[in-house]
């Protein structure tokens, strides 16, 4: 017979009867509450990072992310999909995203991502006429 703990569990996350529950040993019921956990979804928001912008601008584009369902980040990592830098954007987190394969985008191209979906194209030159 399970013992009191994973029969308490069995009870609440299982549509198992009390006899079924203790007609399982400790190893079979716990086993059983192993298989049925129920597993983290996995955050699969695109990630972004700003850098160089003064601090309303930068809050201005965070805000603009969250509202996009992206996941904002203070720094590069290695999930992070895209880096949007500004006019002071630091050579030294410029060279870490190229380094781990992170696109680098403008603003506009930022911008203009989040209003169409489009992904711009690595090394396409890019103005704001293109707006």
């Amino acid at each position: 017979m399970a013992s009191e703990k994973p029969t308490m569990i069995l009870r609440s996350k299982s549509d198992m009867t009390d006899e079924e529950i203790s007609a399982l040993t400790d190893a079979e019921a716990w086993r059983l509450i192993y298989s049925i956990r129920t597993v983290k979804a996995k955050d699969t928001r695109l990630q972004v990072c700003f850098t160089g912008f003064g601090v309303s601008k930068k809050e201005e584009l965070t805000n603009l992310a969250h509202d996009n369902r992206f996941k904002v980040f203070a720094s590069v990592t290695k999930k992070l999909d895209y880096l949007v830098g500004g006019a002071n954007a630091g050579p030294k987190k410029i060279e870490k995203a190229e380094a781990q394969g992170v696109q680098f985008l403008a603003e506009q191209q930022f911008v203009h991502l989040v209003k169409t979906g489009e992904i711009p194209i690595q090394g396409e030159p890019w103005s704001v006429a293109d707006e």
